[in-house]
């Protein structure tokens, strides 16, 4: 038992005997109690007191999001906004066009939930309650807001919690047409956390306008108390790395080299990135982790500048976030949001608008950024060299609802999967009646022809299909008893459907050239062959046993055995699926 803690029952014990009322309305009177049961309930009582303050309090968990909303507008015409989203105008701006808006944004937040998030892009306090409201009815209730809203820019940055938000203030970013900085301060269950909220000037103008934001955050940051937990978030229009990657840009470079995210806010240090575990050791003040560094390079991506990935939204943490106390960083829990649904072939599926985004509202998309996100607790931080899930996101699901999960770091325990295919460590896994999806790479140990329950740990997308990359565990629960039973067997079945995606067809017959098989009521898609000479000459009649349906930008069969395909000689076939 801690001192602090043993002085706490001790003081409540002299109460308790001096003045019953002071340790509560209903506790005994010790010098009442004339029998044996009466002391029994006054000592059951101290020895409650006595635990209660000697457990200590559970560690709080939560998520901080931050999200560009790409022009989120209301509907009052202020003089401000964008031609595009004028109300009443030409574009098409108008009261339907926005329930569509903020139906898709809030699909997206609801499904990430953060406990905080950070936007960008909102136009109004109008437009962030009108999103509050969207939020509330798919059962995402954020009861406390604010935004950067004093100065008449055009859009501002806002914030959105389920903690209360103690303080906010806004840091005046000098120039004109400069966006203010947000800076909030949330009583994480008692515990004290600021948090900044960006949107610097876009890369249509050089660095020198992003310095003035940074030097601005810069001078805020160091006016906090000693060792305070802060969060610097959200769109800062400069890569992880933007020291190397503007020099392939000469026409930003006009501050000799020198960066706002990377010199102004010091996520650089003698000319290479500040590494996690110099904060860790706390050997430098004021130095900043850009959490980019976390995820593999190719990951390292939220938005397309000119069909270029870039890193504009980030997340960057002080040595505060990994000591000992108050609130500390999860270690590798830092991700971008990108579930299918975000994409539209290998672009993100921003809003859509005609004119290359210049004409009328389509009422389709989302936004041309993807949310990241990062996960916290009120404990020690804890350093981990796998990537980790924020607590509470583990969650059962079944194989069709992992189509709409984001990709990376997951940790999803999916029951009853059927391993109906397998080829050397992978295999595709099915729900009775649902969907299935391929693993790659990661079904060494599993076998086809039985069913397991399954935890998926990672999950990525190849040229636009679902795999399932990592397994942290598996249980045996039964065998199929009919394998055909799982395939594709519908004679008008349409391979091309985006739900038969890595399901497993056959047996049909058709025709094949000029690498497509020709089957069904005038049906075609591209065959695959991991092997050249698995490839039966062109043309030729030909019965597919069984194949797993991928997609590699664009539907197709894939062929990994020879037993999957035999050519048919001499006789006519039917083709379409075959009867059994």
């Amino acid at each position: 038992m801690s001192i602090k803690n043993t002085i706490k029952f001790q003081v409540f014990r002299n109460k308790w005997a001096n003045d019953p009322s002071a340790a509560g309305q209903h506790a005994p009177d010790p010098g009442a109690c004339r029998r044996p049961a009466c002391w029994r309930i006054f000592a059951a009582a101290l020895i409650a007191a006595f635990f209660a303050a000697a457990v200590p309090a559970r560690a709080e968990d939560f998520m901080v999001a931050a999200y560009n909303l790409e022009n989120l507008f209301d509907l009052k015409h202020q003089g401000t906004e964008y031609p595009g989203y004028v109300p009443g105008g030409d574009s098409g701006w108008d009261r339907g066009m926005l329930e569509i808006k903020l139906d898709h944004l809030s699909r997206v937040i609801s499904d990430l939930s953060p406990q905080v998030i950070g936007l960008q892009e909102v136009e109004s306090e109008r437009s962030l309650q009108r999103l509050r409201q969207a939020l509330r009815q798919r059962g995402a209730d954020y009861p406390h807001a604010a935004i950067a809203d004093t100065r008449s820019s055009t859009v501002k940055c806002a914030l959105l919690s389920r903690y209360p938000v103690s303080s906010a203030t806004e840091i005046r970013v000098p120039g004109k047409g400069n966006r203010n900085i947000l800076q909030t301060a949330l009583d994480i269950n008692g515990h004290r956390l600021v948090v900044f909220v960006n949107h610097w000037k876009s890369k249509s103008g050089p660095e020198s306008r992003r310095l003035v934001y940074a030097r601005a955050l810069g001078k805020a940051v160091k006016d906090l108390p000693e060792n305070a937990d802060y969060l610097l978030i959200g769109d800062f229009n400069s890569n992880y790395n933007e020291f190397e990657t503007m020099q392939e840009r000469p026409s930003l470079n006009d501050t000799y080299g020198k960066t706002g995210i990377n010199h102004v806010l010091g996520t650089v240090s003698a000319g290479n990135l500040v590494d996690e575990s110099r904060l860790a050791g706390n050997s430098e003040k004021f130095r900043h982790y850009n959490l980019w560094l976390e995820l593999p390079e190719k990951r390292r991506w939220s938005s397309l500048f000119f069909s270029r990935p870039q890193s504009p939204d980030a997340v960057l943490l002080p040595a505060a976030l990994y000591d000992a106390h108050g609130i500390s960083y999860t270690d590798n829990s830092f991700d971008k949001f990108d579930p299918g649904y975000l994409f539209s072939g290998d672009a993100v599926n921003r809003w859509q608008r005609t004119e290359n985004g210049r004409g009328r509202h389509l009422g389709r998309g989302y936004s041309d950024h993807l949310p990241v996100y990062a996960c916290f607790t009120t404990s020690a931080f804890s350093p981990r060299t796998e990537p980790s899930v924020c607590a509470g996101r583990s969650e059962n699901a079944r194989i069709g609802d992992m189509y709409a999960s984001k990709t990376g770091a997951v940790r999803h325990r999916v029951k009853r999967c059927a391993v109906i295919y397998r080829h050397k460590d992978n295999a595709v896994v099915m729900n009775r009646g649902g969907r299935a999806v391929y693993i790659y790479k990661a079904a060494r140990d599993l076998r086809k022809g039985r069913v397991y329950d399954i935890t998926v740990s990672r999950l990525k997308r190849y040229y636009g299909n679902l795999e399932i990359t990592g397994i942290a565990d598996f249980r045996e629960t039964g065998r199929i008893s009919d394998l055909q039973s799982y395939y594709v067997t519908d004679p008008d079945a349409d391979f091309t459907d985006p739900g038969l995606r890595n399901a497993v067809i056959g047996p049909y017959s058709g025709r094949y050239a000029d690498g497509r098989f020709f089957y069904g009521n005038n049906r075609q898609i591209r065959l695959y062959f991991s092997d050249s000479s698995l490839a039966p000459e062109s043309p030729a009649q030909v019965r597919i046993r069984h194949a797993r349906i991928g997609f590699h930008k664009s539907p197709e069969l894939v062929i990994e055995k020879p037993e999957q395909i035999e050519v048919l000689v001499n006789h006519e076939v039917h083709e379409g699926r075959e009867d059994q």
